[in-house]
């Protein structure tokens, strides 16, 4: 045996304790990796764990506090089997919120159906509105049905489509007739031309109106919210008739006229207004003559310095039945 060896063997005793060291080492270090590894991935995994249980809690939240709130539904037939229905939308939350499919009911014969919105992009942001308006097809549907409809968000949430406001609105119009004044709105012209109506669509928005002999036409802002959801379509005897208390004689009426978007009256009144049900127009009254318009049936009034009762009679068919309806309630001044 050489003195190398020799000298190795008196130091550490033999070989075979080398390798025990070193194998004890490798052991230790591979341990060591292995468990780090080990830390380090259940780390990752616990961050990766924690998040998308933090993102699950913030979609909750989310979910429970958007706010959608659909009002003013309505729901319109306007051929068999073809619902349309519209509602205002408003996000009443602190969330944005999309809008992504619309359930119509159909409660008298117990049928539904589906409309896929996405396509539409109706997102609405904190605050927004926006209306809606979609037709769904349900085999059957009738106007006389009773519908229900609701909205679904991207987030799940079911927004019924409120008709409260509307089934009000209606039955108090069960009351005094099917067609609604807007009060506000009531308006009066003057004539650019002899046939063509000043600041239409406009006109002046006011209950003094002028006399000394200045023609003049008056617009009427009428919405139809007949309980039967029927169209109403007003004949050429739909009439607007100014009468004075103190000098009857002084009485004038004025007829239902057809006017294009530019003001100019037709010479005659086809094809007659139609309204549907929910749906609001301007009425303009202006000739002398049932059924037709010129420079000569043009109307003014001739007292003045006096008040004077302006009546709305309303004429026509409501859906295959003869309509009525007399609207009393606007006053008059009279400018000297």
């Amino acid at each position: 045996m050489s003195r190398s060896l020799l000298h190795i063997k008196t130091r550490f005793g033999s070989s075979k304790g080398i390798s025990t060291v070193v194998g004890t080492v490798f052991l230790v270090l591979t341990v060591f990796v292995i468990g780090t590894n080990i830390f380090f991935w259940t780390l990752t995994q616990n961050t990766i764990y924690n998040q998308a249980v933090k993102e699950r809690n913030q979609q909750d939240v989310n979910r429970l506090i958007e706010n959608v709130i659909a009002t003013n539904a309505t729901f319109v037939v306007p051929s068999p089997g073809r619902v349309n229905a519209t509602a205002d939308l408003m996000n009443a939350g602190s969330i944005s919120a999309q809008i992504v499919t619309l359930w119509v009911l159909d409660a008298t014969q117990q049928k539904y159906n589906v409309t896929d919105l996405r396509a539409s992009n109706i997102n609405l942001n904190p605050g927004d509105r926006q209306s809606l308006t979609m037709i769904v097809d349900i085999p059957g549907a009738d106007p006389a049905n009773v519908f229900n409809a609701w909205v679904v968000t991207a987030r799940g949430n079911k927004v019924n489509l409120e008709t409260l406001q509307t089934i009000i609105i209606a039955n108090l119009a069960q009351g005094i007739g099917s067609m609604a004044l807007d009060f506000y709105a009531f308006r009066y012209f003057t004539y650019e031309t002899s046939t063509k109506l000043a600041n239409y669509p406009n006109g002046i928005n006011s209950f003094n109106v002028p006399s000394g002999g200045t023609s003049i036409a008056f617009g009427i802002i009428l919405t139809n919210l007949d309980p039967s959801k029927q169209t109403i379509i007003l004949n050429k005897y739909s009439q607007v008739w100014v009468y004075f208390p103190q000098a009857p004689g002084q009485t004038r009426l004025w007829y239902v006229v057809n006017v294009g978007s530019n003001g100019n009256i037709a010479s005659s009144y086809s094809p007659p207004v139609s309204i549907a049900f929910k749906e609001t127009k301007l009425i303009v009254f202006a000739s002398s003559a049932a059924g037709s318009f010129s420079s000569s049936s043009r109307v003014s009034i001739l007292r003045s310095d006096d008040a004077c009762a302006l009546n709305l009679l309303l004429l026509g068919t409501i859906g295959t039945r003869d309509y009525g309806q007399n609207i009393p309630f606007v006053s008059l001044y009279v400018m000297p």
